[in-house]
């Protein structure tokens, strides 16, 4: 978009959209917000929903306790779980001194977006918007080893005000800050730059280099993949450079340290969109209406216990699908309890379908995830392709419950049982024709 110079994109209704069921549709809709939000600890499936946590602005709040205590922050290029702690816990106290004001989407009571007024230090009088999770304080911040919870959120600004994904060039950057410490980048390879953890002052000069295709700076806007390869080349380390990247299939993480949950790292390897959020598990979310009342341990011991990950994966990759193709956000659905129940009925109503059905709209999800492997295909997929992920995604982490443990001796299996479970080719990662033909999906998308 920047390069057709397309600045925005403005949008005007002209009426009310009709409902084919309003009165009906209204009380589904004070049902399910009634589960987002339960006042009843009873209605918890299990566990409180991502929903409650995040209400208000909720990862200001419980950002050191969900996260940090979890090993699950991504700190320094995630070289260090146990520093990711101390980063998250820094910024809950921050946010105590500072005045946080939630900011919700149209028509939301969660309101997981927030608005930060710094009210202290170096940036007094700062206000900073950011959106509901803690993945881009992890993307601009902790995966450079920012200390300062004031400077963490200046950098998230300033990836927001620019347009740029933290996750993806923040995943970049921090490959070349721990190449810089290690000793494999010098001042003189980086312009000048010292890029130390924490330097964030750096990073922002980096960052533009890299937006301008400037010196050290174009040779990291190169690419996840590329980069660390022409870097790795120039320095005689290219072995050393490519254990130290971050990316499934070339593209950056949703960046938190996911070792800890195999479940989740197993759903990006699968996802149809690169390393995206589609099935996730149940390594922390219960889902009984998928027939999933217990959490599963998010790292385990044996290749039959990791295989038990692959349904929860699938079934959640759909009930996602699902969920995205309504245009509803995760955050009302997942663990929400009957959230399929209520979305299929809502859209029912809304359209004027009697018999729609939660197992119809798990199938809704099941056909979208067929179709992007059918795009896969077009793009010349080979199963090969399905394990392009980084050496550092697979490593055992150096602390938390995932220390000395990995799901990559596992991963071939996870993979070819994924396959089994779709119908799909277990040799080249492609659907049956049988399976596309339960779908209903046609020999002209296939």
């Amino acid at each position: 978009m920047g390069s057709k110079l397309l600045k925005a994109v403005a949008v005007r209704g002209s009426g009310k959209v009709p409902l084919a069921k309003p009165e009906a549709f209204v009380d589904t809709a004070v049902e399910w917000e009634g589960n987002v939000l339960p006042s009843d600890p009873a209605k918890f499936v299990g566990v409180s929903p991502p929903s409650v946590g995040l209400k208000d602005g909720g990862i200001s709040k419980g950002y050191g306790d969900r996260m940090g205590k979890r090993f699950r922050v991504a700190g320094k290029n995630m070289t260090d779980p146990e520093w990711g702690h101390g980063f998250a816990t820094r910024y809950v106290e921050a946010c105590e001194r500072w005045r946080v004001v939630p900011k919700p989407s149209y028509n939301c009571k969660i309101g997981c977006a927030y608005d930060v007024h710094i009210t202290d230090g170096q940036f007094s009088g700062m206000v900073v918007s950011t959106c509901g999770g803690g993945e881009q304080h992890e993307g601009a911040a902790a995966m450079i080893g920012v200390t300062e919870a004031d400077a963490g959120l200046i950098m998230v600004d300033l990836y927001d005000d620019i347009g740029v994904e933290s996750g993806h060039f923040g995943s970049i950057i921090s490959m070349a800050f721990e190449a810089y410490n290690k000793g494999y980048l010098t001042k003189d390879d980086t312009d000048g730059l010292e890029l130390t953890w924490g330097n964030w002052q750096a990073a922002m000069d980096l960052i533009d280099k890299m937006i301008k295709h400037e010196g050290f700076g174009g040779k990291l806007a190169t690419g996840l993949k590329e980069a660390p390869a022409l870097l790795g080349r120039e320095k005689g380390l290219v072995d050393e450079f490519s254990r130290i990247t971050l990316h499934v299939k070339g593209g950056g993480i949703n960046i938190h340290d996911w070792r800890p949950s195999w479940g989740a790292i197993f759903g990006f390897v699968v996802a149809g969109t690169g390393p995206s959020h589609q099935g996730r598990g149940v390594d922390w979310v219960l889902e009984p209406q998928l027939g999933y009342s217990n959490v599963m341990p998010g790292v385990v011991d044996t290749q039959e216990e990791a295989l038990r990950k692959v349904d929860p994966v699938r079934q959640t990759q759909f009930a996602k699908l699902f969920w995205d193709s309504l245009g509803v956000c995760m955050f009302v659905a997942a663990g929400v309890k009957d959230s399929m129940r209520l979305s299929s009925r809502a859209l029912a109503q809304a359209v004027g379908w009697d018999d729609f059905t939660p197992h119809e709209g798990l199938l809704c999800g099941e056909r979208v995830t067929n179709l992007m492997r059918l795009v896969y295909a077009r793009r010349g997929f080979n199963k090969s392709d399905e394990f392009d992920v980084s050496y550092r995604y697979l490593e055992p982490a150096p602390a938390g419950p995932s220390k000395g443990k990995t799901i990559a001796p596992y991963l071939p299996a996870m993979v070819d049982e994924y396959y089994r479970q779709m119908g799909w080719d277990v040799e080249t990662g492609l659907p049956f024709p049988e399976t596309l033909q339960r779908l209903d999906i046609t020999e002209e998308f296939a």
